[in-house]
């Protein structure tokens, strides 16, 4: 993988022109009913990646329900390269509000992907782009072009070159589940297994510079005709070397550990006795500190983007809820306040939302303001928890169970509209979104 890194020159250049007012800007903060129409023209010399270049980006774009592709037969004008002009008054009488004009090039190994993007009611250019790479990386460079595109004309950052953990399961018999972790891209393409099932796996979490992640794991045992958990440990897996280091093992029962902002600790949720408390574990000095005490259940930490607050639920107060304390563990305050249990909050990387899992007479996601304003939900269905946020802190992907017992992963905007399945091999649980869009 890292030979990929070494020898890949993707080179990027995004140029954002001025526009005149008729350019049509999407807001993803409140949803789009309607998408726009965009134009995919691409041009391809001598090479047969064009029509899987277009449908990576065509998914990409439509995945987000924000984007309409017009389809190719429908055009009235065809162009041959970069340098030509469009006729904008054939693209207009075709709907198009946006037309990217590219072009692929392929010399020996070396794939070159450029283009133009225009807002056709103005008839203006609005970008430039150009990338390239080895050949065998066409899927990566699609993604790139998408994101372009994306961020030019919602102002937001680009996520489809990204990466999703998340935990595997393949069902045996007598109740029996491999738990196996597995990475794929963002949109379900490029998967592989990163364990071999050989223990029950839970929570990965990329760290914050995306090279390595953490996660749960432990074995368990069959007690009158029970499986009970045995030892419990957390591991780290460097994904450059694909190796993986225990990070430790502590007295009773660990769970969900999340890497702080800075890399440097893994805060984790640690039961002994009937009650849960949270802990912070350097990573450098080995030094273990905890941050709350009581009889109560804390679990499911998660830092603020500025690692200056952490986000749990305990049922402290009664009911298991929501509360924000300070990075030290003093000054904990109570966030939510609605009917039903809240679990598994996490922070949005802008610092604005905080999504969680809400049981209250059903399964939901939510988002709720950090001064716990604005609580809204998501989505609903059976057993449906665990959210996680795309890089830009505008889509969540969470996992979902159907009364069919299939456990699947979708995503979701934070309008709550635009849900659709992420595909898997196999069942599929605890989705985690990487923070850094790295060539793994």
């Amino acid at each position: 993988m890292m030979s990929f890194v070494r020898k890949m020159v993707l080179a990027l250049s995004v140029l954002c022109l001025c526009t005149c007012h008729a350019e049509i800007i999407v807001n993803v903060n409140k949803g789009v009913m309607k998408p726009v129409s965009i134009a995919l023209n691409f041009f391809e010399l001598s090479n047969a990646l064009k029509d899987q270049i277009f449908e990576v980006v065509k998914n990409d774009l439509q995945n987000t329900f924000l984007f309409r592709s017009i389809p190719e037969d429908a055009f009235m004008q065809h162009l041959r390269g970069v340098e030509q002009r469009p006729t904008f008054q054939l693209w207009r009488t075709i709907n198009a509000q946006y037309l990217m004009n590219a072009e692929i090039t392929l010399i020996g190994n070396e794939l070159k992907v450029a283009f133009v993007l225009y807002d056709v009611l103005s008839e203006t250019k609005i970008a430039t782009f150009s990338a390239t790479g080895p050949s065998s990386e066409w899927r990566k460079i699609a993604h790139k072009v998408s994101n372009s595109i994306y961020e030019r004309i919602t102002g937001e950052k680009g996520y489809f070159d990204t990466k999703i953990l998340y935990v595997s399961l393949q069902k045996q018999g007598h109740g029996r589940k491999i738990y196996r972790l597995a990475m794929m891209d963002q949109d379900g393409y490029n998967h592989q297994y990163l364990t071999d099932g050989k223990t029950i796996v839970l929570t990965p979490r990329f760290s914050p510079n995306g090279k390595e992640f953490s996660f749960f794991t432990y074995r368990e045992k069959i007690v009158n005709g029970r499986r009970v958990p045995t030892s419990a440990s957390v591991y780290r897996y460097d994904l450059e070397s694909r190796r993986t280091e225990l990070v430790a093992q502590f007295k009773g029962m660990t769970y969900a550990p999340r890497y702080s902002p800075s890399g440097n600790l893994l805060i984790f949720s640690l039961s002994n006795h009937g009650s849960s408390s949270i802990y912070t574990f350097d990573l450098i000095t080995r030094r273990v500190k905890r941050l709350t005490k009581g009889r109560c259940i804390d679990t499911s930490p998660c830092y603020s983007p500025d690692g200056k607050y952490i986000v749990f639920n305990s049922d402290r107060g009664g009911s298991q809820q929501l509360y924000i304390m300070d990075a030290d563990g003093s000054n904990i305050r109570r966030l939510s306040f609605s009917r039903g249990r809240y679990a598994t909050p996490v922070w949005s990387p802008r610092g604005d939302w905080i999504a969680f899992t809400k049981m209250n007479q059903g399964f939901y996601i939510g988002i709720i303001r950090p001064d716990g304003s604005g609580e809204r939900m998501l989505a609903s269905g059976y057993l449906t928890e665990g959210p996680t946020w795309s890089p830009n802190g505008r889509v969540i992907m969470f996992s979902h169970q159907d009364y069919s017992r299939r456990e699947r992963i979708f995503s979701v905007d934070i309008t709550g509209y635009n849900k659709h399945e992420i595909k898997t091999p196999n069942n599929a649980i605890d989705p985690e979104w990487s923070m850094k869009d790295r060539l793994f």
